[in-house]
């Protein structure tokens, strides 16, 4: 691919709104599309164009990026009427960024196939800070030659990209990644209600267990404790990196896939319905790490 390419983007929230002005400060022409998103209107005063619908932003498009909320929307953005491959030129590259089911992802890149459309399922991680700074990492499902095609595009939006292996390989990657992640949150909310219990100094736990075992990115990043780390949700208000409600989605995802496999992850069910219980008292706009607040509504911690 040339070095300025026409993409399209659809679904502009917090991650495709970021990667949007990120391939506009590259020198890409970007078209954007999301009846749903305010954003549009910012994007296009900072140049890029508007398309009504799927179909009228991929039509025009070397590559057409999706970064869309559940399986579901990502299956009728991109197979359904006036979808993205009702509209994608044969040659041109789909690249689905959202998080979804690996079934899924083979789907598409079957139809893309039928049309002459390579498809990647592409998830990424690093949150609205990593998609700004152009700092995600990125695993992507599918063919190889379409991989090396989309590598300059994707090397403007990540660090540390990986090819996973053929369709749906990103996404049960990213599934395994947010597993992780989702199991880890819960069990840190737990240890730091136990060290709590104790009376400890939750700030020296922290200095602690950060240089120890029980150290994570997680940790670092997410320390459930107000005021101990300063960038950490819990000290913003818990102000959403990434929330209960999408977190909750992700394991239930890996679940999912899990059973298709016939494979039980009880560790993981455990983990979820944690989530589940964190959205039922209204926490799920929230940072995932709110489910630590659980404790403050279950005991007299």
């Amino acid at each position: 691919m040339t070095d300025s390419l026409r993409v399209a983007v659809i679904g502009v929230g917090r991650m495709g709104a970021r990667m949007s002005q990120r391939l506009m400060a590259a020198g890409h022409a970007v078209t954007v599309c999301d009846p749903a998103s305010p954003g549009v209107d910012e994007l296009c005063a900072q140049g890029a164009r508007r398309s009504e619908d799927a179909a009228g932003a991929a039509a025009g498009a070397d590559a057409t990026i999706t970064s869309l909320p559940t399986p579901d929307v990502v299956e009728s953005v991109v197979l359904g009427p006036r979808g993205v491959l009702e509209g994608a030129a044969q040659g041109s590259l789909v690249i689905d960024t959202s998080t979804s089911l690996p079934s899924l992802a083979r789907r598409l890149a079957d139809g893309g196939r039928e049309r002459g459309v390579a498809v990647l399922d592409a998830p990424v991680s690093g949150g609205p800070r990593g998609a700004e700074q152009g700092t995600l990492a990125i695993m992507v499902g599918g063919e190889e030659e379409a991989f090396a095609r989309a590598l300059p595009l994707l090397e403007t939006l990540g660090s540390v990209i990986r090819h996973m292996g053929g369709p749906g390989a990103g996404q049960a990657t990213k599934l395994t990644n947010n597993v992780l992640a989702g199991t880890h949150m819960a069990v840190l909310a737990e240890a730091v209600a136990l060290a709590r219990a104790e009376g400890l100094d939750l700030s020296k736990v922290y200095e602690i267990v950060s240089h120890g075992t029980g150290d994570s990115r997680v940790l670092r990043n997410r320390y459930p404790v107000p005021g101990v780390l300063a960038d950490a949700p819990a000290s913003r208000n818990w102000a959403p990196l990434f929330p209960v409600d999408l977190l909750a989605k992700d394991v239930a995802l890996a679940l999912a896939t899990a059973d298709e496999h016939g494979l039980s992850l009880p560790v993981a069910a455990v983990a979820l319905e944690r989530y589940r219980e964190a959205q039922s008292a209204d926490l799920g706009e929230l940072d995932y790490s709110a489910v630590a607040r659980l404790f403050e509504q279950m005991s007299d911690i």
